[in-house]
């Protein structure tokens, strides 16, 4: 039998594109193996099941045997390609082009392109950086049991004729129409707790704000064309004034204030760990841009560019939005202003992914979806949009998982490296954060996409 040729045309960096000429006895003997295999199984009137002759499963079974035998033999010739050139990990999948149309009795010729993942050594992690310690002054309870009273009030039943006020819980009905016809499934049924302050913007609280229980009125949404809501308050439960702190404190479960005391400290110390993780990232990966020094692959550079694009020009699109004045800038300058922040991220998240692979350090699926509830559980209104969301872009669960992932590693650094203590309130981590926000854009997520299966096979389409 021939034998397949294969030939190594070009190279670039990690890329090589390769021509492969699969010969008409194997392309013929592949078909006849596909066609057995399918035999086995295939079911027809006049014939036991598996003994249908293969020229007529052939014939009947045309389409799916050429292109199951195709994929074959393409995903075998990249097979041996990794394998000869000894490349140990994919970059991306490899995508192949035709040459010529598949035909029976006939040689194939494609075109492979390989594109092998970076090849460096992880360091031994002996650099030293700051760990935030919390530091939660008297003070800072003080303030924030403060602020819990004036933003939290508790309540009590409101008497008769009672003006709603700020800081009341009301609970209400709201009746929709559209077009002057009803539809009760999109009927609202909720309450809300008036905040002191009502946003200018905020038409439907200032209508709520000096209503009695059983009174009605009329809103009309402005970002909703010929809808209307009948609102009515049914209940209002009106704010308690001049509670003290200790009284606060009982009503809300807790058997003194010192007790409530040490709740408001877990709390902000948690809320500074959280903060904190910016931070030590930060100078983990000014660790690492010093370094390491590696070729990136070329089609994830291209992948982690056009995520970054539609990143920036959705924040576009959100200022313009509000309103705000935005400067005009094409793809290319977007793309040419941020390919240093690009590469980071690629090299990064190779660095982070091996060091993840070494250590065992895996995001669970459990954990990704108890992410992903977080997420819901902050929007419950768009709770079928998140989840479908992720059904159909599978990319960005992926993004999700590695995000996962990558604070693990963090975690895993801060237990492993050399650190001294760098006690912060929660005042001063926020500063420190909104500064880092401002100027270091690596603060995104640094996580490159997750390493395609060399069987995976995509064709390059024509222009």
């Amino acid at each position: 039998m021939s034998v397949t040729k294969i030939e190594k045309v070009s190279s670039e960096g990690l890329q090589s594109v390769y021509k492969v000429i699969v010969p008409a006895d194997i392309v013929e003997q592949t078909i006849v193996e596909r066609a057995r295999e399918i035999g086995k199984n295939f079911k027809m009137h006049g014939f036991r099941p598996g003994h249908v002759p293969l020229p007529i499963i052939r014939n009947k079974m045309k389409e799916d045997i050429h292109r199951s035998t195709l994929e074959k033999l393409i995903s075998d010739s990249c097979s041996n390609i990794t394998k000869d050139a000894k490349i140990e990990e994919l970059a991306v999948r490899p995508t192949y082009k035709l040459e010529n149309s598949f035909e029976e009795n006939k040689e194939l010729v494609f075109t492979l392109t390989i594109e092998s993942a970076p090849i460096f050594e992880l360091k031994p992690y002996d650099f030293e950086i700051s760990k935030i310690v919390p530091n939660v002054p008297q003070s800072d309870i003080e303030e924030m049991r403060k602020n819990i009273m004036a933003t939290n009030p508790l309540h009590e039943d409101a008497e008769e004729g009672y003006v709603i006020n700020n800081l009341d819980s009301v609970k209400y009905k709201a009746i929709y129409s559209k077009n002057g016809k009803l539809d009760a499934s999109k009927d609202i049924n909720s309450f809300v707790v008036i905040p002191q302050k009502i946003a200018d913007d905020d038409k439907f609280l200032k209508q709520v704000l000096g209503k009695k229980v059983h009174e009605s009125f009329e809103f009309i949404p402005d970002d909703k064309q010929k809808v209307k809501y009948q609102v009515t308050i049914e209940e209002v439960k009106k704010a308690i004034k001049n509670i003290t702190q200790e009284e606060y404190a009982l009503k809300i479960g807790f058997k003194n204030i010192d007790e409530w005391n040490n709740a408001i400290k877990a709390s902000l110390e948690s809320q500074i760990n959280s903060k904190a993780y910016l931070y030590h990232k930060s100078q983990i990966i000014e660790n690492f841009t010093k370094d390491y020094s590696f070729d990136l692959p070329k089609s994830v550079v291209a992948q982690e560019t056009q995520v970054v694009l539609n990143q920036v020009k959705s924040e576009i699109a959100d200022a313009k939005q509000k309103g705000e004045e935005v400067k005009e800038k094409s793809d290319d300058e977007i793309k040419n202003e941020y390919l240093d922040t690009t590469n980071k991220r690629v090299m990064l998240g190779y660095i982070f992914n091996k060091i993840a692979r070494k250590e065992n350090i895996v995001a669970t699926d459990d954990e990704v979806n108890q992410s992903i509830l977080v997420e819901i559980n902050a929007n419950p209104t768009m709770a079928d949009k998140i989840i479908e969301y992720y059904r159909r872009n599978q990319i960005m669960l992926a993004y999700r998982r590695a995000e996962l992932t990558e604070r693990k590693v963090v975690s895993f650094l801060m237990s492993n490296v050399k650190t001294k203590d760098e006690p912060k309130t929660l005042k001063e981590v926020e500063a420190l954060v909104e500064s880092l926000l401002a100027d270091d854009e690596q603060s995104s997520s640094i996580s490159s996409s997750p390493v395609e299966d060399s069987a995976s096979l995509v064709e390059e389409k024509n222009e």
